[in-house]
């Protein structure tokens, strides 16, 4: 009798606990009391985690953590869509999720891919050509911090104007034709701090360069690599000249000076006055000369160990690498 008194008394507080838990979660689910309209906005291409996120930001519901592992175990999280959703508060989260699920798609969109190796200018030409805000607000923006991203510069460098130079990351974004150009450039800059990872931050820590001057190599190994498979070994030289303090001599630098490219450098140019003339001052240039891929992100953090100081462009596109000053002099003027 007494074992079955302490049986139903453990089972009693197994009820009550569950109960508890059960209250709690139901709680955390629900809206935090405010009542009213709140128009929330699903992006194209946002994960479920975002969406909760938003949701919690915009106070429709308590705890976003346990929205997202709700709708991952009771349904598809994957299939909200994107559109503007008109909510009335409180909202019971089931009712919630079966109206992000239907979404009001909108038709306006539009789908741009961005290149890699762009200066900031040229992508602000693409995004505004496409009907996507003013070029002029784009430039101001750029100039500046505008969102508090702690992975920016405090200013921007001797040269460029442009706080934001490297950073637009190159990909392919759907925006809603309504969107701001902050939108936009927030788009533009997650994106980059999603590629840009924690494992990159320690890789360039270990490599004992700072995250903008990877970010800066790359940009030249952007310009000047042609073929994937290059990369590395075009980041390699640069990275061999820096240790022995030679000049990179990269003709990519000094074309980041002018408006548009010249098909072809000339002498002069290369005494241009600038610490982005790399023919006169050793070393990196001050900042980023555009924006660089994955690809080219991953060459100047894990470049190919060689004795190269020395590489020639070939018709195809690819690169001849030579050790000694000789064998490049003799490559060029094959």
């Amino acid at each position: 009798m007494k074992i079955l008194k302490i049986l139903m008394t453990f089972v009693l507080i197994g009820v009550l606990v569950i109960a508890g838990l059960f209250f709690y979660v139901n709680q955390q689910l629900s809206s935090p009391g405010t009542e009213g309209p709140v128009t929330v906005s699903v992006e194209m291409g946002e994960s479920p985690r975002q969406v909760a996120d938003n949701l919690e930001d915009m106070k429709v519901i308590r705890n976003a953590d346990l929205f997202y592992y709700w709708m991952r175990y009771f349904d598809d999280p994957a299939a909200i869509k994107a559109g503007n959703y008109d909510i009335e508060l409180p909202i019971a989260k089931e009712e919630l999720l079966d109206m992000l699920k239907k979404g009001i798609i909108q038709e306006e969109s539009v789908r741009i891919t961005i290149p890699e190796g762009l200066k900031v200018e040229e992508t602000i030409e693409i995004l505004s050509s496409h009907g996507l805000g003013s070029a002029d607000v784009y430039r101001e923006l750029c100039k500046r911090n505008f969102g508090e991203y702690e992975f920016l510069p405090n200013e921007a460098v001797p040269n460029t104007e442009y706080l934001m130079e490297g950073y637009l990351f190159p990909d392919t974004y759907e925006f809603f034709l309504d969107a701001t150009e902050e939108q936009v450039l927030d788009k533009l800059l997650t994106r980059f701090q999603e590629i840009y990872s924690e494992d990159y931050r320690a890789r360039a820590e270990e490599l004992g360069y700072s995250d903008y001057q990877v970010l800066t190599m790359a940009s030249i190994v952007e310009k000047e690599a042609k073929l994937d498979r290059e990369r590395a070994t075009i980041a390699g030289v640069f990275y061999n000249r820096l240790e022995l303090g030679m000049a990179f001599q990269s003709c990519a630098t000094i074309q980041f000076l002018f408006e548009e490219p010249k098909e072809r450098l000339f002498n002069k140019d290369l005494e241009i006055d600038s610490p982005y003339n790399t023919y006169q001052v050793a070393g990196l240039p001050p900042g980023p000369i555009a924006s660089p891929g994955r690809e080219s992100l991953e060459a100047a953090l894990w470049p190919e160990e060689h004795d190269y100081l020395y590489f020639v462009a070939n018709d195809d596109g690819s690169h001849d690498f030579n050790r000694t000053f000789s064998e490049h002099v003799e490559d060029k003027n094959d």
